[in-house]
């Protein structure tokens, strides 16, 4: 008997091939026609007996970004990520009870029979034969956010258009795309199309972010700009 991931995995197998270039695989959506740049809707599944949340989130995973991200940290990190319930109010496919993120459930009377959840939980809560419906609408959503929010004409287009510029629902949503370790991967993009000053200028007391930032690892890029500047004045690329 098919396990309940089993199940979904396949559900999601067959939603990949309703849109050209995209598949499913390791748990995510990707697109990898880009010859620079693999494009992610990722469903932020995480299965426990018999039920997984839905969190989307799109990412967008330059190669070259991530081969800098690991030279210098020793790990690879997406470029850019987005959470769609961050920008709900720009969904227009998902069902709006499901903007916010959804559960999918391998028998959905079985689990209400069990707990009580509220009318609003009810509405959020998916039975495995309706996941179809909502991942397709999850992938329209998660699409039409990448081909809006980012230049996919050219690897520097895409590079220098970050980070991805949209307002979020609500107040207490805040734009977070120049925090942490999202800020971090901005000042990579800055360094691979030779914007060296970036980095410093980001480190200052000048530019001002809602949260610490990482200086720690702006220190260590800081540290290999001379070595970055030598090869992109010799190439024409930092790394």
């Amino acid at each position: 008997m098919r396990t309940f991931k089993a199940q979904l995995y396949e559900i999601c197998d067959e939603v990949s091939s309703q849109f050209s270039g995209w598949s499913f695989v390791s748990g995510q959506f990707k697109n990898r026609t880009l010859k620079h740049t693999d494009l992610v809707i990722d469903p932020g599944f995480g299965f426990e007996r018999g039920t997984t949340p839905v969190q989307p989130s799109v990412c967008i995973d330059n190669k070259r970004a991530q081969k800098l991200c690991k030279y210098v940290f020793g790990a690879n990190a997406s470029t850019s990520i987005v959470n769609l319930q961050t920008v709900s109010h720009l969904l227009q496919q998902t069902p709006e009870e499901l903007r916010l993120g959804f559960w999918i459930v391998q028998d959905r009377k079985e689990f209400l029979s069990v707990g009580q959840p509220s009318q609003i939980a009810q509405g959020r809560i998916l039975d495995i034969t309706e996941a179809r419906c909502a991942l397709i609408a999850m992938m329209q959503d998660g699409i039409a956010f990448i081909d809006n929010h980012y230049e996919l004409g050219s690897e520097d287009g895409l590079l220098k258009g970050l980070p991805a510029k949209y307002t979020t629902r609500h107040v207490n949503s805040p734009y977070d795309q120049m925090e942490k370790f999202k800020g971090v991967m901005v000042c990579i993009a800055h360094i691979l199309y030779g914007d060296f000053d970036f980095v410093e200028r980001y480190q200052s007391d000048d530019f001002n972010t809602l949260f610490p930032k990482r200086t720690d690892d702006l220190d260590r890029i800081i540290a290999k700009l001379p070595e970055f500047k030598k090869r992109f004045a010799e190439t024409g690329i930092a790394i």
